[in-house]
């Protein structure tokens, strides 16, 4: 879907709309440091509807607060409490439940994921013959399973599938059945259906539902508690959600997505609730936390599939591009009217969160103009910051 930016009157009545939102009596942000408004500034060259920003010191939220507008047509503002699609940040909370369970399970990573999945199994084909996919390969993008979103699914007012009828490619589901599609473990290569066959593994597991088991296991060890998982909640009332826009600035016809496979992006959240699990996972890393122990969080942290690839997150440097040896952890995200980005140091002693409410059909993008704020709002932090390279 090709790109094309609003007028100056258009951008200018945007700014006026949100600067005469965060002038009115009783809003508590109302004054911008030198960095925010530098970010407010890119917000509105990019022409991005409303953004929410987290940014991490010393393994602490410095400040967190939200950018224009979660909703065009009410003038509604960001806060730091609006929720956000995380997308596929969600994937680092899916790793982190994974080997939190299996280890305490006693299931090693590299077992066959096929001998914990009821109802629907990995199909056998000649690629399986070979070599059986295992957690571990699922974890680090080399299970070499198809994509169960062709072009996305589903809108709002769409009819769900379940979860059997997505990885089997049964209508109403719109996508092929699930299938390995070369030889598991040869190579990386991003992979959305390994996250989606993690869901019904760790319900099998566990023998409780995905929501529930990532409450357990992550949301509440790490203080998580505006995420949720839910995803009926803004059907009826969107006052809480930072409304998706297309590239045109009009709602995403098929946003907020809802789907049965909630392990690859869908979690709600704020950018203060991710920083927060950020801090939390580098404490465990480099002492201790109640989120996941240190071997654990190590083993989640250290390339796998590639230099610049762990279990559960890229590896890079402070402008979140991956590089060997990186002192940063990142994971991106993009979906129907949402992008993403969470990146922490090691150390914990830097990092942020940004989470923005417009976005192309993903499916469909190959390049995305709207990251490009969140890249250039990254770099302006953590130059001001003086962030390690």
């Amino acid at each position: 879907m090709p790109f094309r930016l609003l007028g100056w009157g258009c951008l200018a009545t945007l700014a006026t709309l949100s600067t005469g939102l965060l002038s009115k009596p009783g809003l508590a942000q109302v004054q911008f440091s030198p960095v925010q408004q530098r970010i407010e500034e890119l917000r509105q060259e990019h022409n991005i509807p409303g953004a929410s920003i987290a940014v991490i010191e010393n393994s602490r939220i410095a400040w967190a607060r939200g950018f224009g507008v979660a909703d065009l047509a009410s003038g509604r503002p960001v806060t730091a409490d609006t929720l956000f699609q995380a997308q596929s940040i969600t994937k680092t909370l899916t790793a982190l439940a994974t080997v939190k369970l299996l280890a305490s399970k006693q299931i090693a990573v590299d077992e066959p994921v096929n001998r914990y999945l009821t109802g629907w199994t990995i199909p056998e084909n000649r690629y399986t013959a070979k070599v059986a996919v295992s957690f571990r390969m699922l974890l680090n993008h080399t299970g070499a399973l198809s994509n169960p979103y062709p072009d996305g699914c589903c809108g709002p007012k769409e009819t769900l599938p379940t979860l059997q009828q997505v990885l089997r490619g049964m209508p109403p589901a719109n996508n092929q059945p699930l299938t390995v599609v070369r030889i598991p473990g040869s190579s990386f290569d991003y992979c959305n259906g390994c996250y989606s066959v993690l869901q019904p593994a760790l319900e099998s597991i566990s023998q409780q539902s995905f929501p529930a088991l990532m409450q357990e296991l992550v949301l509440t060890p790490a203080g998580m508690d505006r995420s949720t998982f839910n995803n009926r909640f803004f059907l009826n009332d969107t006052s809480t959600i930072a409304i998706p826009y297309d590239v045109d600035d009009q709602p995403h016809h098929r946003a907020p997505m809802r789907h049965p496979i909630l392990s690859t992006g869908l979690m709600w959240s704020t950018a203060s609730d991710l920083a927060r699990f950020n801090i939390a996972f580098t404490q465990a890393l480099i002492a201790k936390h109640k989120l996941i122990s240190k071997d654990l969080a190590e083993q989640l942290s250290i390339p796998s599939s590639s230099p610049s690839r762990s279990l559960g997150f890229f590896i890079g440097n402070r402008d979140a591009d991956t590089a060997t040896q990186g002192r940063y952890l990142f994971h991106s995200g993009s979906g129907n009217g949402y992008l993403s980005l969470s990146i922490i140091s090691l150390d914990g002693a830097n990092g942020a969160v940004f989470l923005i409410n417009k976005a192309p059909n993903p499916w469909l993008a190959t390049d995305i103009p709207q990251y490009h704020f969140i890249k250039s709002s990254l770099k302006t932090i953590n130059t001001a910051r003086k962030w390690s390279k």
